[in-house]
């Protein structure tokens, strides 16, 4: 790939661009990389010469993803309480999906890929990066804010599966004021449950 790295920082966004749109679009078997290519503004035969093949280029946007989205958990505040980090989490997650939507799209459908070819780096990219989440978001010192320290581990589960259920909204509802006002009702949502789980000290 030193070819492609050689290239200037404009010319490979937009090949990024043009393959995550794609494999986001249409999964792996799908996608072509012909259409890539054209949207790219290159020839089918640079993408071959930058990437070597289809499968190699996958390969490749998955762990940009990964390094976006491990940096960009890395660049927030450690906020001190379980539901800021999840909140704070899923605003970073809606910046991102604001400032490049391909990649949001193209996340989604590797939760979804079934195509033999890239199931072992999808298996790699898939715990890695959940257990990044798990690690960022609970934390010992979250435990013993609950009313029954064992809920912990559940709330968490579900607090995750709330703001999964949340990007996917973000997807379909891509304007400003619509993902506030999305934002809006989740974060009313975890104050409730914020509320019914904590110890009374711990809500003020």
């Amino acid at each position: 790939m030193e070819k492609f790295f050689a290239l200037d920082e404009k010319k490979q966004s937009s090949i990024i661009n043009a393959a995550l749109q794609c494999f986001g679009r249409h999964g792996y078997d799908k996608a072509s990389i012909n259409d890539i290519a054209t949207s790219a503004g290159i020839s089918k035969a640079s993408v071959f010469q930058y990437f070597g093949n289809k499968q190699k280029l996958y390969e490749y946007l998955l762990m940009y993803c990964k390094k976006i989205l491990i940096e960009s958990f890395q660049e927030m505040h450690d906020h001190a309480d379980l539901f800021d980090r999840v909140l704070a989490s899923s605003f970073m997650e809606m910046d991102l999906l604001m400032r490049n939507p391909y990649i949001s799209q193209f996340i989604a459908g590797s939760w979804t890929e079934s195509a033999g070819d890239v199931q072992e780096t999808l298996s790699i990219f898939r715990a890695e990066t959940g257990q990044f989440r798990d690690d960022f978001v609970l934390k010992n010192e979250d435990i013993n804010k609950f009313k029954n320290p064992n809920d912990a581990k559940a709330v968490a589960g579900i607090l995750k599966l709330m703001a999964e259920g949340y990007a996917i909204r973000f997807q379909r509802e891509i304007t400003h004021s619509e993902c506030e006002r999305v934002m809006a009702e989740f974060q009313e949502m975890m104050e409730a449950i914020r509320r019914n789980f904590y110890k009374e000290e711990y809500l003020l």
